[in-house]
């Protein structure tokens, strides 16, 4: 995993001076991997792309990078209310490929193109940058694991768990002093417990292990090593699948709700009818004959096809259909699953390829600290100038897939988000049995068919609108960059008032929300508490969310206690420049002493966190025997990094 040990603690002076060394480490020529003054550059510096879309013209669709807000402000608790109980559930972070299926597919495809010569393609040179590129990726993925969080999501999910912390210091501090504990949950998805893991290292180096050892013990472990204290639940975090990340089957209600759900989205006509006319639009076509044409030849264009005399790759070892296993090279298949290809995925149409290339592309906006040495790749320049239109197109296609699949979907019908009412409904029995319980907090990891339906279950903003016609970015506000990027999270903090009110009965439990970090409101048919709040009654929200009408004011009484004036409760800014610190494109260039924590760790730009020792450890896992030494094999999610190789001279000596 991409986290650091937890019985491995560091004094600032060994931050300072870079003294962590990196223990169970293979070494590359019976030595310790060197780290250079460069790899340091990009594991401090690498922040993804600012958000995509109409401004910036990435469009990576769900594959986007979390970007942390530059500066925050929250609205003050209410008058007599003091911050009881916060919870949240969140996406994973930054991950690399699920499986060994474009980049195979692309490498077979470019084997033909190779032959003769490289006559598939538009020049020899051009075919060869793609093949290393597609090879690059590869190697990077079967370095990593495929499917596993790379350095990027670990480092946006300790930042997520440090801020969290600096926002609610005196919720924890009490939890501390009462004997308060902390509940992490996990879908039981490796990728989903390993962002826990880093959320939680964040969480502790930011309060100083304030309540480190102060975890609910699960009654399902999500793994038997680093996820151990994580609470496997599938129910609420896993609920559109009757098969389980561990392979069990979901039994009973659970295992109905996602049977009706998986049936909905295989049958509904309205669906497959829309699904359709998108994959079958002429811009895609169109979009798909331009990418392809910057690298292969209109002649073996024309070749693809179902046609006889045309050729379709299959996943497979030769490419024919009933050909040989087809395994990621250096891969260890008893290690890693996902790294042997699905036989039933093909290029059989450029749309399969274009779709294909442009998976790579967003995927690899994720792989930024895995993009280094003898293993990297270039994609961006598939999509520059003219080209960018197309990657608009293709995000369209993905973000219709899930928005018809997992979001507010087609007019007239609630299947494909309802699915998350088991979430929605534990989140509101976790506020209403914490004191019983005997917890401050609870945070949930999980996926983006997780936070997607949870949005439109919520109406979150981009969320709320139905499709009545066919789903276009010109007549629906709906993202899957702004909905579900990577890390994405909902958290809701909760205030309570001590005593009864004047009929008896205690004081209702207070709710805001916070969605990926932003302070909003819930959607219009809730009340808050007063106008132009964002607090709202617990009472009021479970009507109000739940389709049912309130039975309990949603205002608050002046014998309640009023509001403050909202926006003056803040949080550190993880945006602070210093003079001459940001280039032309508003990237940090140097990074930024931060005492956020009491020390004196440096800040990471947008994503990042104060806790460099980490992130910095991350990008020594970069070497290998399979891939010449240069690309360090790392024991997928049951490895921990107990160290930090830091060479902060160097960097200053580039500039940074």
């Amino acid at each position: 995993m991409r986290i650091m040990a937890k019985n491995h603690t560091a004094t600032k002076e060994q931050r300072q001076a870079g003294a962590w060394r990196k223990r169970g480490t293979k070494s590359v020529g019976g030595g310790m991997l060197a780290l250079t003054s460069a790899v340091v550059a990009a594991a401090m510096l690498a922040t993804p792309a600012a958000l995509a879309g109409e401004g910036t013209a990435r469009y990576y669709s769900s594959k986007q990078p979390y970007v942390a807000p530059a500066s925050t402000s929250y609205s003050a608790i209410p008058s007599r209310y003091h911050l009881a109980y916060t919870e949240s559930v969140a996406r994973h972070g930054s991950r690399g490929l699920s499986s060994y299926k474009y980049d195979a597919l692309l490498a077979l495809m470019a084997q033909s193109a190779a032959e003769n010569n490289y006559a598939g393609f538009v020049s020899p040179e051009v075919g060869k940058e793609f093949i290393n590129n597609v090879n690059a990726i590869t190697a990077a993925n079967v370095g990593n694991g495929y499917g596993m969080l790379s350095g990027q999501g670990a480092i946006q999910h300790q930042g997520i768990g440090e801020r969290i912390y600096q926002r609610d210091a005196d919720l924890f501090a009490n939890a501390a002093k009462q004997g308060l504990r902390v509940s992490y949950q996990s879908s039981g998805e490796p990728r989903a417990t390993e962002s826990g893991e880093n959320f939680k290292l964040g969480f502790d180096q930011a309060s100083n292990g304030l309540l480190a050892n102060a975890v609910v013990a699960p009654n399902n472990p999500a793994d038997n090593n680093s996820g151990k204290n994580f609470d496997k639940n599938t129910t609420t975090l896993y609920f559109h699948k009757t098969d389980n990340p561990d392979g069990t089957q979901k039994t009973g209600e659970a295992k109905e709700r996602a049977e009706r759900y998986q049936q909905f989205v295989a049958n509904d006509g309205g669906i497959a009818e829309a699904e359709e006319n998108v994959t079958n639009d002429p811009s895609m076509t169109t979009a798909s004959h331009n990418l392809l044409s910057q690298i292969f030849t209109d002649d073996f264009l024309a070749s693809i096809g179902k046609e006889e005399g045309q050729r379709i790759w299959y996943n497979t070892a030769d490419g024919t259909k009933k050909g040989a296993a087809n395994c990621a090279a250096g891969a260890d298949p008893a290690k890693d699953a996902n790294a042997c290809g699905d036989a039933k995925k093909k290029i059989a149409s450029e749309q399969d390829a274009a779709m294909d290339l442009y998976n790579l592309y967003i995927i690899a906006a994720d792989m930024e600290q895995e993009n280094t040495g003898s293993h990297t790749f270039n994609f961006d320049q598939y999509f520059q100038g003219q080209h960018a239109q197309e990657a608009k197109t293709f995000a369209w296609s993905l973000d219709a897939e899930d928005f018809y699949e997992k979001g507010p979907g087609r007019a007239g019908q609630d299947e494909t988000y309802r699915i998350a009412q088991p979430l929605l409904d534990d989140f509101f029995n976790a506020i209403d049995t914490r004191e019983r319980a005997g917890t401050a907090a609870t945070f949930r990891f999980a996926h983006a068919e997780t936070i997607i339906p949870f949005a439109a279950l919520l109406k979150l903003p981009g969320s709320q609108q139905q499709a009545s016609e066919l789903y276009t970015y010109e007549n629906n506000p709906w993202r899957g960059e702004s909905v579900t990027p990577m890390a994405a999270n909902v958290q809701w903090d909760v205030v309570v008032r001590d005593g009864t009110d004047v009929s008896g009965q205690p004081y209702q439990p207070l709710v805001r929300m916070l969605y990926n970090e932003k302070e909003i409101g819930f959607n219009d048919s809730c009340t808050p508490i007063a106008d132009g709040s964002t607090w709202y009654k617990e009472s009021e929200l479970k009507s109000c969310l739940n389709g049912k009408g309130t039975t309990v004011d949603a205002r608050l009484t002046d014998e309640e206690g009023q509001p403050e004036t909202p926006g003056h409760e803040s949080t550190p800014d993880d945006s602070q420049k210093a003079p001459g610190a940001n280039d032309a494109n508003g990237q940090r260039k140097h990074p930024v002493k931060s005492s956020a924590n009491g020390g004196d760790a440096v800040k990471l730009a947008k994503t990042g966190s104060n806790v460099t020792p980490a992130i910095v450890a991350t990008v020594v896992m970069v070497s290998s025997a399979i891939f010449g030494g240069s690309y360090a094999r790392r024991s997928r999610r049951k490895a921990s990094i107990d160290c930090l190789i830091q060479y902060p001279d160097a960097a200053m000596d580039l500039g940074l």
